[in-house]
């Protein structure tokens, strides 16, 4: 249903106070504070109006009126304007994750905090499984306590790495003499195309390190079969804390026990995504753990699949703002697997 103009600015003006106030909106204090031009008295029968098409609601203790799911959708349809990041901010994190993060899993895991940070919300993002994951080459790097940090890299130009412990016995070069030994044998081989004779080869060449040998081939088993499945990565899951409408703690146990399990949220979170920005608002979501709240999600490409990036938080979320910030988050994630990986 399309609205008058005054009826558009009235509902836009009481979604704006709500959201920041959490509090029922009186027509007094919105003609004060967003400046109508029109009496307190002309709101109040605009109010009327809007209630009875459903666009408001009034709580049963106040005079004030709060936005309805329909209010909110009408707004997110017709009247908001996304507010993105500033180009100082864009550059801002363009210099920190192009100068300070060479590792596909780190650079993941700092969208997603910026994320959080910046709207406030429970940030997620969902990676793509991935058919296939042939290695490029691995190196293996010496550390304290007799650990060393084994780097695989992938044919898609994902780094990744893992901890193992190594004997006290053995030196850096013979660590690296033991790299050179696998990137000679497994370039350009995912786990499955590993021969017979490629492990006899390792075993006669590492003969006197065969425990090694074995901790080595377990790690790059386990780190390009990690990739296979859908990952999910959460941020800034106790900013829900931070909303009044979860001080009940009923309800804020129902909510964090789904934000605490990564694979029960990422089955609820929308898996029909496209490069457009989707907002999901209270009962529109299929899943029932999550229709008392909002989620505003957006897919990014990368390595040939589509993931997913957004926020989730409540009904009375700063749409805007949440929008435009995932949105911008989902460009520099595409920018940096272009350009970096």
């Amino acid at each position: 249903m399309s609205l008058e103009e005054r009826k558009r600015m009235i509902l836009e003006s009481i979604i704006k106070d709500y959201v920041q106030t959490a509090e029922p909106v009186g027509s007094r204090a919105i003609v004060k504070k967003y400046d109508l031009k029109v009496s307190a008295a002309t709101v109040r029968n605009e109010m009327a109006d809007l209630e009875e098409m459903g666009y408001l609601e009034q709580p049963y203790t106040s005079a004030g009126r709060i936005p309805s799911q329909l209010g909110y959708r009408y707004f997110v349809d017709i009247l908001m304007e996304k507010e993105h990041l500033s180009a100082e901010e864009i550059d801002l994190l363009r210099k920190i994750f192009m100068e300070s993060i060479n590792d596909w899993g780190e650079v993941v895991n700092r969208v997603g905090y910026f994320l959080a940070q910046l709207t406030n919300y429970t940030s997620f993002i969902i990676m793509p499984a991935m058919e296939v994951n042939q290695f490029k080459h691995l190196q293996i790097v010496p550390m304290e306590d007799n650990k060393a940090l084994v780097i695989v890299v992938t044919d898609a130009g994902l780094i990744m790495h893992r901890r193992i412990d190594i004997p006290d016995t053995i030196s850096p070069t013979e660590l690296k003499s033991i790299s050179q030994v696998f990137n000679k044998t497994l370039i350009n081989r995912n786990v499955n195309e590993m021969k017979k004779s490629d492990l006899s080869y390792l075993r006669d060449k590492l003969n006197n390190r065969r425990i090694l040998m074995d901790k080595v081939i377990e790690t790059i088993d386990y780190l390009l079969n990690d990739t296979h499945d859908e990952k999910i990565i959460v941020s800034g899951m106790l900013n829900i804390l931070n909303e009044p409408e979860f001080k009940d703690v009923d309800k804020l146990k129902r909510i964090l026990s789904v934000l605490e399990e990564d694979e029960v949220l990422k089955d609820i979170i929308p898996s029909e995504v496209s490069k457009q920005v989707d907002i999901k608002i209270g009962a529109e979501n299929r899943a029932k753990e999550i229709q008392e709240m909002s989620v505003v999600l957006t897919g990014f490409k990368g390595f040939g699949e589509l993931g997913r990036i957004g926020v989730i938080g409540p009904i009375r979320m700063e749409y805007w703002k949440a929008a435009g910030v995932v949105e911008s988050l989902s460009d520099m994630i595409e920018e940096l697997i272009r350009e970096k990986f």
